[in-house]
């Protein structure tokens, strides 16, 4: 059991373990990594088709790992590339309806977990504004 003066800063790494550690279980029904799933998140996110480098960039995955991720969901028809309009030598990504249907399993599985059965909705709504403003602060 961590105490409660632990610094923050190595609660929150704490728990990024023992949620990291529990993705198998929670998550492996989806047949995706956390990488590719945060990708599929960003593309939701930012609502319209991205340019690679520009996903690569909002993802924070490298452009190198960004494109096996992408040939791994173009496989499974989670994500397409195509031509961009603007610069045909560009590829612009976008997410599928296949896509959209897995995040929202991903959320369904989330729900069922246990992992934040100690804190009340309220708080969950809480905590989730608190990080958000946390990754907003850090350019995320």
């Amino acid at each position: 059991m961590l105490p409660d003066d632990l610094p923050l800063g190595l609660r929150f790494d704490r728990l990024g373990r023992i949620a990291a550690a529990r993705w198998p279980q929670v998550y492996g029904e989806l047949g995706i990594g956390k990488p590719a799933l945060l990708v599929l998140v960003t593309l939701v996110r930012e609502g319209a088709p991205l340019r690679q480098a520009r996903l690569a960039e909002r993802s924070g995955v490298d452009r190198a790992t960004l494109v096996a991720l992408l040939n791994e969901l173009e496989s499974r028809q989670l994500a397409a590339r195509a031509p961009d309009p603007a610069d045909r030598r560009a590829h612009a990504v976008s997410i599928t309806d296949a896509g959209r249907a897995l995040l929202l399993r991903a959320l369904e599985l989330e729900r069922g977990d246990d992992f934040f059965a100690a804190l009340t909705p309220a708080e969950l709504t809480t905590l989730g504004s608190l990080l958000s403003r946390l990754l907003a602060a850090h350019g995320e």
